[in-house]
C-alpha cells in the first residue's frame, strides 16, 4: 500500500460515515457513479465523531481483502487499476450497485434504526403505495403509472422508515435508472416531458430525474400503507392477483426486501468478490422491527400482483374503490 491515510466523511440521509483513504482521488464525484438513484442526499461531511461507522478504503496492493467489524468495512485491493479498466462502474466502491451503498443501509439500520425496503414508494392524500422487487420486477413502470394517476414520488429506490411510537417514512432518491426499451415502448410521452433523449448510458439503462413530480414533505409519519410485490411480464394480458392475509407470507416478503441489498455477496469490477454485510444480532432485530411494523395497523391492503405493463393501471382502481 503506498501514502499516508487521509480522513474525509459522508452524511447520506441520517448516516454520518468517516471514510479512511491513501488514494483520495477515488472520492472524486465522478466515482459516485448513479449512487444518487439510490440515495436522496448524499452530503460532504468533516471526518469528526460522532460517527455511525468507518468506510476504509486500502489501494495499491495487490491483494484482495474484506474486513468486517461491527462499525467499520475495510477493503483492500487494486482499486485505482480496476477503476480505469471498469467497463460497468455501477459496480465500482461508489456505484450504484457497489459496495458502499450496502454500507450506508447497514448503518442506517444499525444506528438508527431505519429499514430500507428495496422498493419504490409514492403519496397521495395520506396513502403511501410500496412497491418492493429487484431489478425487473415492474418497479418503473408503477411509478410512471401512479404519476400519471396523480401520485407523488416520495422514493425510486429504497422506503426507508422506522418503528417506534410511530412509523415514519424518509423520503428516497428522485432519480431512477431506468430501462431504456420500457421509456421507448411504453412511456414515450414521460421522455418528452421530461426533455430527454432515449439513450442507453449504462446496461440499457439510463437516468432520469423525476425532482419535479416529488412528494413536498421529506417525512411522513403513519400513513396508509398499501403494499405490492409486482411481477411485471412485457407481454402478459390477463391479471394474477392475490391479497396476502397471512403473517408468515407477508413477513416472509418484507424481511426479504429488508434484507437483500445488505445480505447479498458483491463482485467489484469484475475482479473483487466481497461477502454480505448481514450479522445475527441486526438480522434478528430487523425481524423484530418489521413484526411491530405489521402490528402497526397501517398496512391497508398487501397483493402479490402479476400482469403486462398496460395491466398495472388497475390497482389504483382497486385502491381508490377502496376509499367509497
Amino acid at each position: 500500500m503506498t501514502g499516508e491515510m487521509e480522513k474525509s466523511g459522508l452524511k447520506v440521509n441520517e448516516a454520518r460515515i468517516g471514510i479512511l483513504t491513501n488514494s483520495p482521488h477515488l472520492l472524486e464525484p465522478d466515482r459516485f457513479y448513479w449512487l444518487d438513484t439510490n440515495f436522496l442526499n448524499v452530503t460532504p461531511i468533516p471526518y469528526e465523531c460522532p460517527l455511525d461507522s468507518v468506510f476504509e478504503i486500502r489501494d495499491g496492493e495487490d491483494k484482495r481483502s474484506t474486513e468486517v467489524g461491527d462499525q467499520i468495512l475495510r477493503l483492500t485491493g487494486s482499486f485505482s487499476e480496476w477503476e480505469k479498466e471498469a467497463a460497468d462502474r455501477r459496480y465500482s466502491l461508489f456505484g450504484n450497485l457497489g459496495i458502499f451503498s450496502s454500507w450506508v443501509l447497514r448503518t442506517l439500520e444499525q444506528t438508527h434504526d431505519i429499514l430500507s425496503l428495496h422498493a419504490s414508494c409514492l403519496v397521495k392524500d395520506k396513502k403511501l403505495l410500496v412497491i418492493p422487487g429487484g431489478a425487473g420486477a415492474g418497479k418503473t413502470v408503477f411509478i410512471f403509472c401512479a404519476l400519471d394517476r396523480g401520485w407523488k414520488l416520495f422514493g425510486t429506490e429504497f422506503a426507508h422508515f422506522r418503528v417506534s411510537e410511530n412509523v415514519e417514512f424518509f423520503k428516497g432518491a428522485l432519480k431512477d435508472a431506468v430501462r431504456v426499451e420500457t421509456l421507448r415502448c411504453h412511456f414515450p410521452e414521460w421522455a418528452e416531458k421530461l426533455g430527454i433523449t432515449i439513450e442507453e448510458e449504462t446496461g440499457n439503462k439510463l437516468v432520469i430525474d423525476l425532482n419535479s413530480y416529488q412528494e413536498p414533505s421529506e417525512r411522513i409519519q403513519n400513513p396508509e400503507i398499501f403494499l405490492v410485490f409486482p411481477h411485471v411480464e412485457e407481454k402478459r394480458e390477463n391479471i394474477v392477483v392475490s391479497e396476502i392475509q397471512d403473517r408468515e407470507t407477508l413477513i416472509r416478503h418484507l424481511f426479504h426486501a429488508a434484507s437483500e441489498k445488505i445480505c447479498k455477496s458483491q463482485l467489484l469490477y469484475g475482479r473483487m468478490a466481497v461477502p454480505g454485510l448481514d450479522t445475527d444480532v441486526l438480522a434478528q432485530k430487523r425481524l423484530k422491527h418489521l413484526e411491530r411494523f405489521i402490528q402497526s395497523g397501517i398496512i391497508k391492503l398487501s397483493l402479490s400482483w402479476v400482469s403486462g405493463v398496460t395491466g398495472v393501471t388497475e390497482i389504483f382502481n382497486r385502491i381508490e374503490s377502496m376509499e367509497k
